[in-house]
């Protein structure tokens, strides 16, 4: 790193929002880009509201929040925080800043900020279907709506929301929280469509005709199936199903036991969901070890805290009746999982090791995309899924453009949400005559990513933990979660090392200010001789 001359920034009060280098007519400054910054699929600034929060600017802190993100509230429950994984306050303790927790305390405390209507450009006479109102689809959904577009989403089910409203448990994210996003999207003048399913109510040339464009955010919807005796039985449930139906208010009956099969966070949800209804006996079938399972480890903890047995490294081979009518799971012994071009593939011991029983088994291995009334011409080669171009992701009919679980596998919340933002912006490109490829890489040359950390000013504080409801009182509609309250948001803000700088590199001054005028903290300072000034 070359040392600043003419920049100088004071690095206790810039939270890193990048508008210095936006107004550099020069080129001279730079962004050191924070890893968590880095790591987030939508490139949302955590260090700037992290900061703000700790220097007691909340309100300040959630308005950086809203300029990249309408639904904090939901991402603040829910996000995998991949920003967290690359936290370099790993590097002290290995205990990351809770990013997420600050989101959600945010999102809680100042919804009026987090959850405000965003202005919209002037209206561009262009119209935009959207089918599916998942995350992607509602992401694509606003950023449209704020460029001027008329947006229609259209759902297959009765409300919208897709997996956030119908698949995540409300003891992780309340039905409020998606309720209002969707509010929040209709004061955009967003319209809504329910009941309307593709293939059905629907179809795609009849879409094509009618709007400017379309984009698939159907997502992935379907369970995906063993493929062994027996999973066609009475009794034997799908974890997807299963998690609708309680959303729906009309959960199947279990009995007094069940076994759950699969090591995924929807497996886990499941077997939480039996044990919350009255399940007395919830077990946990996977092919992982426990702590290679793909669930988050806080949820797995949760499960263990509620009395559910975890069966790991076996696999089910057939399920049966017995006399007593209770349903037998045959399991092997998993010898691996992936082959060796690591290609998920389990191999299993011949002979039966374990064969539990129970009155009820749930099925919860994954899920995978419905492909009703999509042409075959835009699914990939293996049928699978549908092709789209990963950056623009446009299909290959010009004004159809898709992305989410449709197009990528099942991904998290965040990863959809950013591929709704990438289609929204190449729609707005094709609709306004330009081109959609260039400048999508984050930062376009301006960051910089490798750069040493000073780690030095640590503050010597352990992290956060989240308050929760206790065992014995958590039931199928309470979130287990709490808030963090005001003074434990900030000392967990204050653990974060601020890694992030703009900073002087190409040495360009002209002393033209426009970074130090339009610094909204007056946090820069452009040092030039007195006559110049």
């Amino acid at each position: 790193m070359r040392s600043n001359v003419n920049i100088v920034i004071k690095r206790d009060i810039c939270y890193v929002c990048g508008i210095c280098i936006e107004r550099c007519i020069l080129d001279n400054i730079r962004m050191y880009l924070a890893p968590c910054r880095a790591a987030c699929p939508i490139h949302m600034n955590c260090q700037g509201y992290v900061r703000l929060i700790a220097s007691g600017k909340e309100e300040e802190a959630a308005r950086e929040i809203r300029k990249y993100l309408p639904f904090a509230g939901i991402v603040g429950r829910v996000c995998t925080h991949p920003c967290e994984e690359q936290c370099e306050r790993r590097k002290v303790d290995d205990q990351a800043v809770h990013i997420r927790a600050l989101k959600r305390y945010l999102a809680d405390t100042l919804p009026e900020v987090t959850h405000e209507s965003a202005r919209a450009d002037q209206k561009s006479g262009k119209r935009a279907a959207v089918v599916g109102s998942g995350p992607a689809g509602l992401m694509a959904a606003h950023d449209l709506a704020v460029r001027g577009h008329s947006v229609t989403v259209f759902d297959a089910a009765s409300e919208p929301g897709g997996m956030l409203r119908w698949w995540i448990p409300a003891f992780r994210l309340p039905g409020e929280e998606v309720a209002h996003s969707i509010k929040m999207l209709e004061t955009m003048n967003v319209m809504f469509q329910t009941g309307r399913a593709l293939g059905k109510e629907l179809e795609l040339e009849q879409l094509e005709r009618e709007w400017d464009a379309v984009f698939l955010a159907t997502g992935a919807g379907s369970a995906a199936r063993l493929g062994i005796t027996g999973e066609e039985l009475d009794g034997v449930h799908q974890g997807l199903d299963l998690l609708r139906e309680v959303r729906e208010g009309t959960p199947p009956r279990f009995g007094k036991s069940a076994i759950v099969i699969g090591g995924g966070n929807t497996a886990v949800d499941a077997a939480l969901t039996c044990r919350k209804l009255g399940v007395e006996e919830v077990s946990i079938v996977c092919l992982e070890e426990r702590n290679s399972m793909p669930a988050f480890q806080t949820e797995l903890q949760e499960a263990l805290e509620e009395g559910i047995a975890i069966l790991d490294c076996w696999g089910p081979r057939k399920i049966s009746r017995q006399n007593d009518n209770r349903l037998k799971v045959e399991l092997s012994r998993c010898l691996r999982i992936f082959d060796d071009l690591g290609r998920f593939c389990p191999t299993l011991e011949d002979a039966c090791g374990l064969a539990p029983s129970a009155e009820s088994v749930v099925v919860a291995i994954g899920q995978r995309p419905n492909h009703s009334g999509i042409p075959s011409e835009l699914l990939d080669e293996t049928k699978q899924s549908l092709s789209a171009d990963p950056v623009t992701m446009q299909t290959r009919r010009p004004g159809v453009f898709a992305g989410g679980d449709a197009v990528f596998g099942p991904q998290s919340v965040i990863d959809a949400m950013a591929n709704g933002r990438e289609a929204a912006l190449s729609i707005d490109r094709m609709l306004r005559g330009e081109t959609l490829g260039w400048g999508r890489a984050y930062g376009d040359g301006t960051c910089i990513t490798d750069f040493p950390i000073d780690r030095s000013g640590a503050v010597p504080r352990p992290r956060a933990q989240l308050p929760r409801v206790l065992v014995d009182t958590r039931d199928i509609r309470t979130e287990v979660e709490k808030t963090l309250d005001a003074k434990d948001a900030r000392a967990e803000a204050e653990r974060c090392l601020n890694c992030g700088y703009p900073a002087e590199v190409n040495q360009t001054c002209w002393y033209c200010l426009p970074c130090e005028i339009e610094c909204p903290v007056d946090a820069l300072e452009v040092r030039m001789p007195y006559l110049v000034r």
